[in-house]
């Protein structure tokens, strides 16, 4: 099956998931719709029986003409998106059947379809990468990102397309990162000879929790939502649009996520069809090149590239998000508390007061100001946090890779 074909089949999957989607919020709105017109009905009687002036029955009776008509409307679009949700499953069940190596179609589902699409295409990235119209590669400035961002380049310049390749960064502003981090994202887009595109979110996360009234958590993580991924989603349609293309693009949104970060993160596949940023226009094809790789993995190959990673990892920071990240453990955000007091930043002071201002805590098993206490304390112990260039890869990989770094790092890192 070529390229071609798998395209045409994701985008009747989509097709058909699109109309699934539809059917299932017309079935919803139906509900909705039925329920108050029964209500209104129960209300006129109530309201007749009470003695109330024919003006005001008058006002009530059109109240439920109404919400009659509204029921009536629902049911028919509920008809209809069924008719299409039946018609376009219909549309993708033919589309397969050729391809389906003599197995009956009427048992496999459309995620299987597609798992089985997608699982072809990513074994075969450098044909990915040539069939790709554009290729977004999102970068935290982190040690995940900077490994994807390296794999990603590595295979669009041997196949010639490097001019396909943008790297985006998500600035969450001095209030919410390290310092330096968006300046390092830009020296690596530039160290490859890519586009480097920002996008920004207002007052970072300190201005959600303000916002919101409470942090974030692994159930709820609006610090990812809010601050990155809505940011980048309205790239898709301008880097599309961009393209003026007569037929769909095909854009690849590349993530550096590990299976190893979390059973979540585990559960995901190299490479999956994004059904919310993907339409007629567009198929957005999220695409994980670093899912496989260990932590260890991942700092060999920062050492055999000599790629330029944020100095925070030498003070034993395992990642670079947020400076107080939520889903951190105790002795991570005890250390980033630390750490920040090494660089002069006045961070654990505006948390702890902004997680008096809010009343909720920074998480549930532990405060902020508990974390900014254990801190004093090992600060009053131990003294000022130190590190030295190359601890992150000395404690990962070894004083060897790290000295031979330090040695091939570019002056210009």
């Amino acid at each position: 099956m070529d390229i071609s074909t798998r395209r045409q089949l994701l985008e009747g999957v989509r097709r058909a998931h699109q109309a699934d989607s539809a059917h299932t919020a017309a079935a919803r709105a139906r509900t909705r719709a039925a329920r108050a017109a029964a209500d209104a009905r129960a209300h006129l009687s109530l309201a007749e029986a009470s003695g109330l002036s024919a003006g005001e029955l008058e006002v009530k009776r059109a109240a439920v003409a109404g919400l009659v008509l509204r029921e009536q409307e629902a049911r028919g679009k509920l008809c209809r998106t069924f008719t299409a949700a039946r018609a376009a499953n219909g549309a993708l069940g033919a589309l397969y059947a050729p391809h389906a190596r003599g197995r009956a179609t009427g048992g496999l589902t459309r995620s299987a379809v597609a798992a089985g699409i997608l699982g072809e295409l990513a074994a075969t990235p450098r044909e990915l990468v040539l069939a790709a119209d554009a290729i977004v590669v999102s970068t935290s400035g982190g040690k995940d990102s900077l490994v994807c961002g390296q794999r990603v380049v590595t295979l669009a310049t041997e196949a010639g397309c490097l001019d396909k390749v943008v790297l985006v960064h998500a600035d969450l502003g001095e209030e919410s990162e390290w310092p330096g981090v968006r300046e390092l994202a830009q020296r690596q887009a530039e160290r490859w000879g890519v586009r480097f595109l920002v996008v920004k979110a207002e007052g970072g996360l300190l201005g959600l929790v303000e916002k919101r009234g409470m942090w974030p958590d692994a159930a709820r993580r609006l610090c990812t939502a809010s601050l990155k991924r809505e940011k980048i989603a309205p790239l898709f349609k301008q880097i599309t649009d961009a393209l003026s293309l007569d037929g769909q693009a095909l854009v690849l949104s590349a993530l550096g996520i590990r299976a190893a970060e979390s059973p979540a993160r585990a559960r995901k596949t190299s490479l999956a069809l994004d059904m919310r940023a993907s339409n007629g226009r567009r198929m957005v094809l999220t695409w994980h090149p670093v899912l496989e790789l260990t932590e260890a993995d991942v700092w060999r190959e920062i050492a055999g590239a000599a790629l330029e990673y944020h100095p925070v990892y030498d003070a034993l920071i395992p990642r670079l998000s947020c400076v107080f990240c939520v889903l951190a453990g105790r002795e991570v955000l005890v250390r980033a508390a630390r750490l920040c007091w090494a660089l002069g930043l006045d961070l654990p002071r505006r948390y702890v007061a902004l997680e008096e201002q809010i009343g909720h805590r920074f998480k549930q098993q532990v405060s902020i100001a508990e974390i900014v206490a254990e801190a004093a304390r090992a600060e009053a112990e131990e003294g000022p946090l130190t590190w030295s260039r190359g601890d992150a890869l000395r404690h990962h990989v070894g004083e060897e890779a790290a000295a031979d770094y330090l040695r091939r790092l570019t002056p210009a890192a």
